[in-house]
């Protein structure tokens, strides 16, 4: 019945992808999804920033940061853009002004498209004291602006349209100090007097959510509990601004950072990202390491679960560091409860790229796509800060290229709109083109006991998790997710991460995503496996599935001696000390009738071996740990007669 079930899903898999690339026997619920990787042209001798992107009925609409327009002189600007379903420029206009900068928002804000008028509305930032109202027709034209001059600095940091007004959330400063705020207008550009500081404690506020049917706002950010540490707030509102409740989350007296985006789920819950201060830097005590964080919480503000994801890279000179860049910008909350997570990490090589991160409703990881503007994987610097659902099944995300990523068309003007076109899957048609292939090993000894457990590391690599490894022997292992930590292939696994890049932080690395140099992620996970009941040659197959419904089998062929549960003579019995056990300097192989010693990592690579080993009564081998990382190995000593015994050690 569990195999039906998988198969069943991985029909319907295929049923709908048939769909989406054409029509199915002239069905109309079918429709043509595209998928595209570009640098959005939206004017060459320009540098640009997009903040984020709405998708429409008939293409996108972009918000983006750009400079050097003319007539404005150095003031920054706002540039709107629209394009056709492929990403190609239909439209653009600016808002400037020649007297202060207009600044984009914040990632993923801004952009307001009520239903079911076809004009845009734009909230925008003017330096610090402004905020900016524009209205726009469908091709851009400005019909409605009004700047709005406050007595006291302000910062947007969302907006939204709900019941024919526009709530605000944002920042002021007043009276030296920070204060997050959120307004009410009732109509574009007129202020309803609204303004509710909730605690001058509260920094600002960056992301918001509306439930229209329920009649309330939860306004996400930050606050601070001294000038050092500061926490994410979470404030509930009813549709008249009055506080409901307020919480705080994060690591307490730590810096929990600013990047903060909130989404709702279909479970009347609600998914947050984060920053999270995994150890201090540089041994200081003055800058955090940050990992990536996700939470979901109830609609009571109640922490349901709490996933942390370090992304690690291998520095040449200080060794293993937490990329402090690895950022989750903007997240989106599906009909089903998974969870799109957009942002910028260590691509497959070196550098930073853009990726999309795809979580069960509880968490999980299933799997991390990377993308780039050329589909290359040598790491330029790039950003994917927006994502958002699509009217035909998919997912738009937007960034900008940055640093050392330059093209014969922009020449020196190297920071560009970038928009990344996926289906939900997170095929692009660049950088991925089909799913990932269905792969995995497990490196087991040719001989064990029989009736015995084997920790082994299985490594694993598809298109996307939860994977069930079955085995010969009955054994069952299920709900196998990439694990929350990011690893280069250099740095492996079974290794405590420390130095000089990572103070206060000895946490040993037991299970990873091991950056493979080819193509995709690896998940290398320690697993007891268990060994066949009866003694003698064996060929244990074992069954890989993935969350499509894919299968691969592969074939280990293995000894098992009768170690457990059968008479066997005494005499018969192999006496052999394999200590101290953890070795630091020496290992030492205590028996009789030794002819050969393998030693072996968890990947199966020999470490160690000797295969001229002179046969005699209480022999004891001494073997040198230099040059072998810290970390679990596998023992394989074969005696004159043909017997083999295999045990494990921990070198520190």
């Amino acid at each position: 019945m569990k195999r039906f079930i998988i198969n069943t899903r991985f029909f319907l898999y295929i049923l709908l992808h048939i769909c989406v690339a054409g029509t199915f026997m002239g069905s109309s619920y079918c429709y043509s999804q595209s998928r595209f990787n570009i640098i959005t042209d939206c004017g060459h001798q320009t540098m640009n920033v997009l903040v984020s992107v709405l998708p429409l009925h008939d293409g996108y609409l972009l918000t983006v940061g750009t400079g050097n327009v003319e007539g404005y002189g150095d003031n920054r600007c706002t540039m709107l853009v629209k394009t056709d379903l492929e990403g190609n420029v239909l439209y653009r206009n600016f808002i400037c002004d020649s007297t202060y900068d207009v600044y984009e928002g914040r990632f993923s804000s801004g952009l307001i498209e009520p239903t079911p008028h076809m004009t845009y509305k734009c909230m925008l930032e003017g330096h610090w004291n402004k905020m900016i109202c524009c209205e726009f027709d469908d091709s851009l034209g400005c019909i409605y602006r009004q700047d709005t001059f406050f007595d006291i600095p302000h910062t947007i940091g969302d907006a939204h349209y709900c019941d024919n007004g526009i709530y605000i959330v944002g920042q002021i400063h007043d009276n030296n100090k920070y204060c997050g705020y959120i307004e009410k207008r009732d109509s574009l550009g007129v202020l309803s007097n609204r303004i509710i500081p909730y605690g001058y404690n509260v920094e600002s506020a960056y992301d918001a959510v509306i439930r229209n049917n329920e009649g309330y706002l939860l306004a996400y950010g930050i606050v601070a509990t001294n000038i050092n540490n500061h926490l994410y707030s979470l404030v509930k509102l009813d549709t008249s601004l009055n506080i409901i409740w307020q919480k705080t989350y994060g690591r307490a007296n730590w810096n929990n950072g600013e990047q903060s985006f909130i989404a709702p789920s279909p479970d009347s819950c609600y998914v947050m990202s984060g920053i999270y201060p995994v150890c201090y830097e540089d041994r200081f005590e003055d800058r955090t390491s940050d990992a990536a964080c996700i939470r979901k919480i109830d609609g009571n503000g109640n922490l349901l679960w709490e996933k942390v994801i370090k992304n690690y890279y291998s520095n040449y000179y200080n060794g293993p560091g937490i990329l402090d860049l690895d950022c989750s910008y903007d997240l989106y909350v599906d009909d089903d409860g998974y969870i799109y997570i957009a942002g910028q990490g260590t691509s497959l090589c070196t550098g930073l790229a853009g990726f999309l991160t795809k979580l069960t409703p509880n968490g999980d990881i299933m799997y991390r796509r990377y993308y780039t503007p050329d589909g290359s994987k040598d790491g330029p610097e790039l950003y994917l800060n927006s994502v958002k659902p699509t009217p035909d099944g998919g997912l738009i995300m937007g960034g900008y290229t940055y640093a050392r990523f330059y093209t014969p068309d922009f020449g020196d003007y190297f920071q560009q709109p970038w928009l990344v076109k996926t289906d939900m899957d997170g095929l692009d048609g660049l950088c991925y083109t089909e799913l990932p292939e269905l792969d995995f090993d497990i490196f087991i000894p040719d001989t064990v006991c029989n009736l015995d457990t084997i920790d082994c590391v299985v490594n694993i690599s598809g298109p996307s998790a939860p994977y069930t490894l079955e085995f010969s022997t009955g054994q069952t292992i299920e709900n196998i997710y990439y694990p929350d930590i990011f690893v280069p292939k250099e740095i492996g696994i079974d290794t405590v991460l420390s130095g000089y890049l990572l103070y206060q932080y000895t946490e040993p690395v037991t299970e990873a995503t091991i950056k493979d140099t080819a193509v995709e992620n690896v998940i290398a996970r320690h697993y007891n496996i268990r060994t066949p009941r009866d003694p003698g040659e064996h060929q244990l197959a074992i069954t890989l599935s993935d969350y499509y419904g894919n299968t691969k089998t592969i074939y280990k062929d293995i000894y098992v001696n009768p170690c457990h549960d059968l008479a066997v003579d005494e005499n018969e019995n192999i006496m052999l000390s394999v200590y101290p056990n953890p070795a630091t300097e020496y290992i030492n192989i205590a028996g009789e009738n030794i002819a050969e010693i393998q030693i072996c990592n968890l990947l199966g690579e020999v470490e160690y071996y000797n295969g001229s080993v002179v046969p005699r009564r209480d022999a004891t081998i001494v073997i040198s740990t230099e040059g072998m990382p810290a970390g679990s190995y596998f023992v394989r000593v074969r005696m004159a007669d043909g017997k083999v015994v295999t045990k494990k050690i921990i070198v520190m």
